[in-house]
């Protein structure tokens, strides 16, 4: 029996040894004021250190909460304390008994939990001393009425419906909202005469921009400096993921634009999103840009994929420059005019067609038509027109009714040369010169008429100008 209860002791002592060595924290308290009376409250301040290398979570409570005392931490968000490691992290615990204790010496017990599976243990020791009798405890009724679902783009409505539901007179009564978002940090005093209800209400915009996740309001109410009832509601941020923002300014200096696409982020979570810009074909092919061409329903646009956090925004150049087609454009123009500036104003057209021809397929006979047209306005003087037979051909002097007689008829080495000549040609005036050649033999194949020359003046005085028609072959 001896040797059981000696076993069992070294292995007592053995597991008392294995938890000192291996434990990964280290929880220390020590008394501020722990001698009260019923009506006061003791504190207590309480020290981790998180040994173990990893970051822990702790959560602090009290099974005795609710059960004769009231045991938070101060302030309420130590709770739960994230540590790294070897850090270390003091708070304030404070003990107010709910129940009329007789005096003596009480242990009020504080849990500290970490998320590794520690758990440790404090007896925090109070001293109760006798105190004046008091007619009353605050007793308030109280409840929240609000959304728990909160969209931080809109204003939130918090009411506090509040009863006292005992004579006593709660008069400069505190109502403070503690929490981790700083717009909820509200405080309001109020005077709640006995056994009356009244309704707070608490007006809040929140950060548009919030961190979308699950808070918890703690809803304090102080009589006197000390707090005589906690409420706890707990709220979730939604996650808004809305259409980036776009604007867009230009400027333009000499035919070069600099377009800026601005986009932001109005939502609360960071996402990534096609941001775009319709532009036209012909912009295309001018501008210089990052973006990428999207065509979305027979429509071109400029895209570029941005991401953004909350309340994030982001410029995008778009460059257009005009400067080289303008530059072309004024070049096409400056020919354009110099080409219908040199061009001549009269034209002259040869055309020809076989009048006779042998049974052999041969060329006997040929009519040649020399068609003068003034393109302009403006009438022209003095024009001379000379066309050239070749010495293979004789020219028919027979003339038909209605087509000019030739002023001159001159044989030369090449040929015969052939003249007329006309006064004036009338602005859009059209004229028709027919003459007939015969060859001297019959020419078979392709024969060839030369180029026929008409020379004019613009107006009386002006110098010669100089037109040629076509060369026009035979037989082809």
């Amino acid at each position: 029996m001896r040797g059981t209860k000696f076993f069992l002791l070294q292995v007592l002592l053995l597991f008392l040894f294995s938890a000192l060595v291996f434990a990964e924290s280290s929880i220390v308290s020590e008394p501020i004021k722990n001698e009260i009376s019923t009506i006061e409250q003791a504190s207590f301040r309480l020290t981790i250190t998180n040994n173990a290398a990893n970051t822990q979570r702790y959560s602090i409570y009290s099974l005795q909460s609710g059960q004769g005392w009231n045991v938070d931490p101060s302030p309420l968000k130590d709770k739960i304390i994230e540590l790294g490691p070897g850090k270390s992290y003091t708070t304030t615990i404070i003990a107010k008994p709910l129940e009329d204790f007789s005096p003596g010496i009480y242990y009020v017990h504080v849990t500290i939990q970490s998320d590794l599976g520690e758990s440790y243990t404090e007896a925090l020791k109070m001293y109760l001393k006798p105190k004046e009798p008091v007619d009353y405890i605050p007793a308030i009724k109280a409840s929240v009425d609000m959304n728990d679902k909160i969209n931080p783009q809109e204003a939130q409505s918090v009411k506090l419906f509040l009863e006292n539901r005992n004579p006593l007179n709660l008069l400069g009564l505190k109502i403070k909202i503690q929490t981790d978002i700083p717009e909820f940090e509200q405080e309001v005093s109020v005077d709640l005469p006995p056994l009356e209800k009244k309704t707070v209400e608490f007006s809040i915009i929140p950060n548009p921009y919030q961190q979308p996740k699950d808070y918890t309001l703690f809803f304090v109410f102080e009589r006197n400096g000390e707090t005589v009832k906690i409420i706890e509601q707990r709220i979730e941020v939604l996650s808004l993921i809305l259409p980036f923002e776009v604007t867009t300014s230009e400027e333009t200096v000499y035919l070069k634009s600099f377009k800026t696409v601005v986009a932001r982020n109005s939502g609360n979570v960071r996402n990534t999103q096609i941001v775009k810009t319709p532009i036209s074909l012909w912009q295309m092919l001018l501008i210089q840009s990052d973006g990428k061409t999207l065509i979305e329903e027979s429509k071109r646009y400029l895209a570029w994929e941005v991401t953004l956090g909350p309340n994030e925004s982001v410029a995008l150049p778009v460059t257009a420059n005009y400067r080289i087609p303008a530059y072309v454009l004024l070049v096409l123009l400056i020919f354009a005019g110099f080409y219908f500036y040199v061009q001549s104003p009269v034209s002259v057209q040869k055309t020809a067609i076989t009048a006779r021809s042998g049974e052999d397929g041969t060329l006997s006979e040929v009519k040649i038509t020399l068609e003068l047209k003034n393109h302009s306005k403006k009438p022209v003087k003095d024009v001379v027109v000379t066309d050239l037979v070749p010495s293979i051909a004789n020219i028919d002097k027979g003339l038909e009714l209605g087509t000019l007689k030739p002023q001159e008829m001159k044989q030369t080495k090449s040929g015969t040369k052939v003249v007329w000549s006309l006064a004036e040609l009338d602005g859009h005036e059209q004229r028709l010169i027919t003459y007939k050649i015969k060859a001297k033999l019959n020419i078979l194949g392709t024969f060839s008429l030369p180029r026929a020359t008409i020379e004019f003046k613009r107006k009386k005085g002006s110098r010669l100008s100089k037109a040629y028609s076509n060369i026009f072959r035979i037989g082809e």
